[in-house]
């Protein structure tokens, strides 16, 4: 505890009967400003270094003024001198440190006074303990950290700045004043109740606190001491707001993660570690989290083998580039699900992971399915309507004539030529059926000229464009590469074409054939002058019975587009009223 020692002379001066007592008892000795005047000076004598300071006091019992003198000695005391105004005498008084076994010791940083037997005075301070107050003062005034002293007496003996900021009281004017005179208990019950503990137990005490006075979360350390307990208070508000706001954004990710039906993950690049994977999971894989953190190749064992290198494959990928892949798998009740799993690699921190989404498709695909078998049944609905409204007018023709043959018979060479012409046309409508019935497998691949086999073509077709009339001609860059199709599926398409624009070009009019190849891939264009299609008419091309032609069946168009379709080709149409047709045709070499 600090205690100053007293001779004669000062406790006659002062009027005080006790030889010892504490500091903060002694300077109440003093008016209120005198007080704080001493405290400033012996706050700057030991934070400075300074040898001496002097200070005008004045006593409150009979008022009188003093010059009080203090002085550092070399033993780590400080000796006080009261010399009267107008006075030769004077009066001293010694404050060593606490303890007999400390007398060499110098004073702690910022601690007033303490107490020592000795009471001899010397006049000169040891030039490193002086330099070393000097470097630890100006130490604690800097120091980044709420740092306050608080002897036996529940009294404040020095608060640094940063102490002064944080609590948003100031401490100069009340120095050696009761901690609940500063600040009141009931406002800061939680402090009070752990500093009683440090003070108590002698053992380092750390907690968490909130100011009001500032708005202010702290973080605080109170170690005892041999002169009463040390109380450093760290501002971490930022840092609890950081953390709040963490937590926030934790909770809405587990809110999102826990209520959504995709799997979110994030792996290391060889999938070989987990690091995190979200709560659906299980439900989705039939596999506890616990497992696939365990084992991440788990998931492996559940894919269907078909598909297995499929996924591999893509797993290799993503720690590359996005990428994404769907699959199968049996889940823990042996029901087979589709799976599409995306993932993309990203780098945090300096380290490589991949972030990912599973998502179970298995409704999804089983939609299209449905979707797709419903386009095939109303495919078939219609062609079959078609099919039978195209038969049954030349049976109907047929028909008619066989009986008036049957009743007539000198007239059936009459009309044998129209009933000819009926079946010849039911014959062409079975064909183009047999065509699209013919399945992709049956292509045989050959190395094709593309001039040459157009050529063939046009020639070919050439009698009936000059019925009309039309002139057939052919656009064709220097080709020195061949193709590699099937010729007599490529023969139909250009021989569709080529028919379909001489039935739309009326007499004297023209179909133009260009060829052009790139070093990827064949293009065809076949283009007329005719009167051209609406773009509603343009939008129905390639529908079952579609058609222009007075005696056309739109099955043509069909057939051209599952040739092409099973040649891995495309063909596009472009056209405009009044102003012709142009068919585009575009085939891998």
């Amino acid at each position: 505890m600090q205690k100053v020692t007293l001779n004669e002379e000062m406790q006659r001066t002062l009027q005080i009967k006790e030889t010892e007592m504490s500091f903060s008892h002694w300077i109440r000795s003093f008016r209120h400003t005198a007080q704080h005047r001493l405290q400033r000076a012996l706050h700057q004598l030991l934070t400075e270094g300074l040898q001496e300071e002097s200070v005008q006091l004045m006593d409150k019992n009979s008022s009188r003024k003093y010059q009080c003198k203090m002085m550092h000695l070399t033993n780590g005391q400080i000796a006080f001198s009261l010399k009267g105004r107008g006075e030769e005498s004077t009066c001293s008084e010694s404050s060593p440190l606490s303890s007999d076994q400390e007398k060499n010791k110098p004073l702690p940083l910022n601690e007033p006074i303490s107490n020592h037997s000795s009471r001899r005075m010397t006049h000169l301070s040891h030039a490193e303990s002086t330099q070393l107050k000097t470097r630890m003062g100006h130490l604690v005034d800097k120091f980044p950290h709420g740092l306050a002293l608080i002897n036996h007496d529940w009294e404040l003996t020095y608060a640094n700045p940063k102490m002064e900021e944080v609590t948003g009281f100031s401490f100069l004017k009340n120095y050696f004043k009761k901690l609940w005179d500063i600040f009141p208990v009931n406002e800061h019950y939680n402090f009070f109740q752990q500093y009683l503990r440090a003070m108590e137990t002698q053992e380092t005490v750390e907690f968490e606190g909130f100011i009001p006075n500032t708005d202010t979360n702290v973080q605080v350390t109170v170690h005892p001491t041999e002169i009463g307990i040390t109380v450093f208070v760290q501002d971490i508000t930022i840092y609890k707001r950081h953390l709040q706001a963490l937590k926030e954004s934790e909770e809405r990710f587990a809110l999102l993660a826990n209520n959504i039906k995709d799997v979110f993950w994030i792996s290391q690049p060889d999938f070989k570690e987990l690091h995190y994977v979200s709560p659906s999971f299980q439900k989705m894989f039939g596999i506890s989290r616990r497992e696939a953190f365990l084992n991440p190749e788990i998931l492996m064992r559940h894919v269907y083998k078909a598909d297995q290198s499929a996924l591999q494959e893509a797993f290799d990928q993503m720690s590359v580039k996005e990428n994404e892949v769907e699959y199968r798998i049996k889940d823990s009740e042996n029901r087979m699900k589709w799976i599409r799993t995306k993932g993309f690699p990203v780098e945090y921190n300096g380290h490589s992971y991949v972030l990912g989404i599973h998502e179970d498709v298995t409704e999804y695909k089983e939609m299209l399915e449905l979707k797709e078998k419903s386009q095939q049944l109303s495919t078939i609905t219609q062609m079959s309507a078609g099919i039978a409204h195209e038969i049954k007018n030349p049976l109907t023709a047929i028909k008619g004539f066989l009986q008036i043959g049957a009743a007539n018979p000198e007239l059936r060479d009459n009309y044998q030529e129209i009933i000819l012409d009926e079946v010849n046309r039911i014959e062409a409508i079975v064909q183009d059926f047999m065509m699209l019935s013919k399945p992709k497998s049956s292509i045989q691949l050959e190395q094709v000229d593309p001039e040459q086999l157009v050529s063939y073509v046009l020639r070919l077709l050439e009698p009936e464009a000059n019925e009309k009339q039309i002139y057939l001609l052919l656009e064709c860059d220097t080709i020195q590469d061949n193709i590699e199709t099937e010729p007599k599926r490529l023969n139909q398409i250009l021989i569709n074409l080529v028919k379909n624009a001489i039935d739309a070009v009326d007499l004297g009019g023209e179909v133009r054939v260009i060829i052009r190849m790139s070093t990827q891939e064949l293009t065809l264009s076949v283009k007329d002058n005719g009167p051209g299609l609406t773009p509603q008419e343009l939008a129905k091309i390639g529908e079952p019975f579609f058609t222009t032609k007075e005696k056309g069946t739109g099955l043509g168009v069909m057939v051209t587009k599952k040739i092409i379709s099973d040649l891995n080709g495309k063909i596009t149409y472009e056209s405009q009223k009044g102003r012709g047709t142009t068919v585009t045709v575009t085939l891998p070499k």
